[in-house]
């Protein structure tokens, strides 16, 4: 089988976490890496860590390096857009780090591209792909819990590396902007629909993109209830409450274990020894490009623009103008 070949855009903790991914996959190759500082100390780092063959100055030499396929986006939020178009107008496949652009216009515009030209493109929701959240996704379907009524959602964004920016919404920040693509992206899934209301609240400093929100969501007849926030501890968690018991997924981006409760008592379901959570991710992306599938069948260009619409229309009710 030909391998897939990855370029990555970025020598960041998540761009380093997906270049370790990539030496676990048996499909997969990786070409280079870009690091754009002067002294390029990162990059060297992984090229010695990991035997990276080519270490890129900018992204535009990788983007016209006709050995990479695919080009991994780990960029600064405010450069997506611009970055992705780049890429698929020098005829790569792309993997857009979340959130995938900051207006849901540039993402249409991104998709309609990558059509016109051939080229696959997804936005990275690698907590989609886990084996946890497919047994998930079976329970449900087979009734484990009756029939699914509301779901409850917690969750701490640690903002610790990025506290520069994060209050920032001309750089992208914001804690729903940045923290909201998960939990709307797996519920859609979950539930195989689009939501159909939303409302909410946040938390900011005047000048300053919000710390903390709190979100009521419908997903047809599912009710969702949604704490996000940066600024003070509580559990990661994702619970889903159905006529007949209840299951909860801890740490639910990254999880390897989920809790059934129901009437034939209590079962505690774990994948023994996950691998980097990347894995599966990089393993859907190969098998879409090898079916020559320009599109993800599981993270759709209409999950990306739904959850970009909540996200947007509620910034534009909050700051009157959407991440601008």
């Amino acid at each position: 089988m030909t391998k897939i070949r990855y370029g990555i855009v970025g020598t960041s903790p998540q761009g380093q976490k997906f270049l370790a991914a990539l030496k676990l996959s048996a499909d997969s190759r990786i070409v280079g890496v870009v690091d754009g500082s002067e002294d390029q100390a990162e990059g060297k780092k992984l090229v010695t860590q990991f035997g990276v063959p080519k270490l890129y100055t900018s992204a535009t030499e990788l983007f016209e390096d006709k050995e990479v396929d695919v080009v991994y986006l780990a960029v600064k939020n405010e450069d997506h857009y611009e970055s992705a178009k780049e890429a698929l107008n020098n005829g790569k496949n792309v993997l857009l780090e979340k959130p995938f652009t900051r207006h849901k216009v540039g993402a249409s515009e991104l998709f309609q591209l990558a059509s016109k030209k051939g080229l696959f493109i997804m936005e990275a929701q690698s907590a989609l792909f886990l084996p946890i959240m497919q047994k998930v996704s079976d329970l449900l379907l087979k009734g484990a819990i009756g029939d699914l009524r509301f779901i409850e959602v917690k969750d701490k964004y640690d903002v610790t590396a990025q506290a520069s920016w994060i209050k920032k919404l001309s750089a992208g920040g914001g804690a729903l902007f940045n923290g909201g693509t998960n939990f709307l992206g797996i519920i859609q899934y979950l539930c195989g629909r689009q939501f159909s209301d939303w409302s909410g609240f946040e938390y900011n400093q005047v000048g300053e993109a919000d710390t903390r929100c709190n979100l009521a969501l419908k997903n047809g007849d599912v009710l969702v209830n949604v704490l996000l926030t940066t600024d003070f501890e509580i559990e990661t968690k994702l619970v889903l409450y159905g006529t007949e018991g209840k299951i909860k997924i801890p740490n639910y981006w990254f999880s390897e274990t989920a809790l059934l409760e129901n009437q034939q008592g209590t079962k505690r379901f774990v994948i023994d020894e996950q691998e980097n959570d990347l894995v599966y991710e990089i393993a859907h992306i190969n098998h879409c490009l090898q079916e020559n599938k320009l599109t993800s069948p599981i993270v759709t260009p209409e999950l990306t623009i739904q959850t970009l619409t909540i996200i947007e229309s509620l910034y534009q009710k909050w700051y009157r103008d959407p991440l601008n």
